[in-house]
Parts: C-alpha cells; sequence; structure tokens
C-alpha cells in the first residue's frame, strides 16, 4: 500500500473534523443532562421532600437545545462530507457553505437554548422557597410561638 509522502494536510483536516464535532457532543451532553436532571426534579425522583417548581420552560429549552444540537451534528457531518469530495475531486466549489451555515446557526440555537433553560430554571427555583409548604409551615409556627409584647 503506498502512503502519500505528505500527510499532513489529511491529518490537519482529520484533526479539525474532530475538533469540530467535539463542540456539538458537549452541547448535545450539557442539555441531555439538565434535561435529565430537571425531569428527574419534577418527578419527585431527586430532591422528593420538597415541591418542585413549575420547569415546564426549562425543559422544553434543554429539549430545543438538544434537537439543535443534533441538527448541528447533523449538517456538520454534510459539510465535512462535501469537502472531503472536493479534496478527492481536486476542485474546491462552493458548495459546503449552505451545510455549514445551518450548523454554525445551529450550535448558536443550542447554545441560547441551554442558556435560556439555565435562565429559567433558575427563575423558577428563586420563588420556589417561598411557594415551598414546609416554608410556609415554619413560618407559620414561627408566628404562633413568639410572644405579644407586653405593654405597660
Amino acid at each position: 500500500m503506498d502512503l502519500p509522502e505528505n500527510t499532513r494536510p489529511a491529518n490537519a483536516y482529520q484533526a479539525l473534523t474532530q475538533h469540530a464535532l467535539a463542540g456539538f457532543r458537549l452541547l448535545g451532553l450539557a442539555n441531555g443532562v439538565a434535561l435529565l436532571l430537571a425531569l428527574s426534579f419534577t418527578l419527585g425522583i431527586v430532591g422528593p421532600d420538597i415541591d418542585p417548581p413549575d420547569l415546564q420552560e426549562a425543559m422544553l429549552a434543554y429539549t430545543a437545545g438538544l434537537a439543535c444540537a443534533a441538527v448541528g451534528l447533523l449538517f456538520s457531518y454534510l459539510s465535512h462530507f462535501c469537502l472531503f469530495r472536493q479534496i478527492a475531486a481536486g476542485r474546491a466549489s462552493r458548495g459546503h457553505w449552505l451545510p455549514l451555515l445551518v450548523s454554525v446557526l445551529a450550535y448558536g440555537c443550542a447554545v441560547v437554548a441551554f442558556v435560556l433553560g439555565c435562565w429559567s430554571a433558575i427563575g423558577a427555583s428563586a420563588n420556589m422557597t417561598r411557594d415551598d409548604a414546609s416554608y410556609q409551615n415554619s413560618r407559620a409556627m414561627l408566628m404562633i410561638t413568639v410572644p405579644a409584647p407586653v405593654s405597660a
């Protein structure tokens, strides 16, 4: 088997491909784990002793981020496939620009969806302590046990 003398371009292309796909894997993992944790908290699997806040908006954002990461990964594969065909044919064209643009937009949307999901989860949990039944009961107990001031 004959090996090419200069394998640096092929190695550089392979490294760039792996680096580009690692970002989508990270976004998919972050959105997936966040969705799993929000869902398990809502179902009472994690933290069953407190009332869970309404995390529907956060779960919707994490699901959208997961879908955007999957779409971005698909179009990243398509743009790399177009580039590989161009390298193999020995001619350059702009056929990979559309999948690349969709891939970049999907990556940005996945990041925005993750940030919005985190923001929504924090916003929902900010009011959780005041709405929690155990918090209200302890506050009511404090009000009952506090003696009234003595007036002279």
